[in-house]
């Protein structure tokens, strides 16, 4: 954002929303994850939104990969339901890497000092790593057989929603263009978990 730029001009305006993008561009190590955002290979469309009123500005960035599509499911379910969640790859010859499970406490209205304290988004520390199922006849290494179904670009994943309190639960898609490929996480949703 900007507050009391200088000129109201149009010139003047996009200098200063193409300075405000800039400074996300321009950001070091370790407090760089508006660089980091806009360099990522992965990313296929862009979104930006552009506000001012009065003398301020406002830039929102918003960047994405488009790689799968998600069927229509409940965003809302019971504690200990599982929800099961269906789709499909936009291009069947990517692979569905693996499937990861988040938990959070519903938020709580923090205090005016941790609003005030300018940190990075991250999702939590703990959560479940869910696999493909393994092929007929075979297992993973610790002897499991996988937790979803995947092929022909189709998936179908259970996702438990383990906690016995209400919360957020986070599920993100990870996905491979190529088998060689690093998996990168290619979509997420979230369900509300309440009783």
């Amino acid at each position: 954002m900007a507050q009391d730029i200088q000129s109201l001009a149009p010139n003047s305006v996009i200098s200063d929303f193409l300075d405000i993008h800039q400074s996300m561009f321009g950001e070091v190590p370790p407090d760089d994850g508006h660089r980091r955002t806009i360099l990522n290979p992965y990313h296929s469309h862009v979104g930006f939104g552009l506000a001012f009123r009065g003398h301020s500005l406002r830039l929102d960035e918003l960047y994405l990969g488009r790689y799968l599509h998600i069927d229509p499911f409940p965003i809302r379910a019971k504690p200990k339901a599982t929800v099961v969640l269906t789709g499909k790859l936009l291009n069947s010859t990517h692979f569905l890497h693996e499937v990861d499970v988040f938990y959070e406490p519903l938020p709580a209205p923090p205090d005016l000092s941790w609003l005030r304290t300018p940190r990075s988004l991250s999702l939590p520390d703990q959560y479940v790593i869910l696999r493909p199922k393994a092929p007929a006849g075979t297992t993973y290494v610790d002897g499991k057989l996988g937790d979803y179904d995947w092929s022909g670009g189709k998936f179908r994943v259970p996702v438990k929603l383990l906690k016995d309190e209400p919360g957020i639960y986070t599920v993100l898609f990870w996905i491979r263009r190529v088998p060689s490929d690093k998996g990168f996480p290619a979509a997420q949703v979230c369900i509300v978990s309440q009783p």
